[in-house]
């Protein structure tokens, strides 16, 4: 798989590339906020600030991150990242979904899907999980919401 295009060290302030994107959502217009989507074990929502350092645990570890383009290394990069999440959502270019599990409040992985050409004709997807969460059947249960939601959301082909 070809890397994701996030590249971190870009200055901006990520508050307020995201205030808008704050609240819960159940919206069809994937541009305006993602739809929470709700599994057997987990919910996939729109990434929040708040996420930053539970992705940092979850993502950074050697374990997880020899499978995964290099991860931020620090809170303040996942920051950026989450911010940049946002901004690609509101441009029709990506879409990246927190991984919460029911019962939790933050996120222990990203499932994201990026267009390869305009519109999403043709598609690329990626996730990472926090390792202690493999093997629980949480991936399966959110990887099925994604690839509909690509599907159905997306239009992807």
């Amino acid at each position: 798989m070809e890397k994701m295009p996030y590249r971190d060290g870009e200055q901006l302030d990520v508050h307020a590339v995201i205030a808008g994107s704050q609240s819960t959502t159940t919206s069809s217009d994937w541009r305006q906020a993602l739809p929470v989507l709700t599994g057997t074990m987990v919910t996939l929502r729109e990434l929040r600030l708040s996420d930053a350092p539970s992705l940092l645990a979850m993502l950074s570890t050697d374990e997880v991150s020899r499978f995964i383009s290099p991860p931020p290394t620090t809170v303040e990069g996942f920051e950026r990242f989450i911010a940049w999440t946002h901004r690609e959502r509101t441009a029709g270019n990506y879409v990246c979904f927190a991984v919460v599990p029911h019962g939790m409040d933050t996120a222990i992985g990203i499932f994201q899907v990026r267009q390869l050409e305009p519109g999403f004709g043709t598609a690329e997807w990626g996730f990472a999980i926090g390792s202690a969460f493999w093997g629980t059947g949480m991936f399966i249960d959110g990887a099925e919401m994604v690839a509909n939601f690509a599907i159905d959301a997306l239009k992807v082909l």
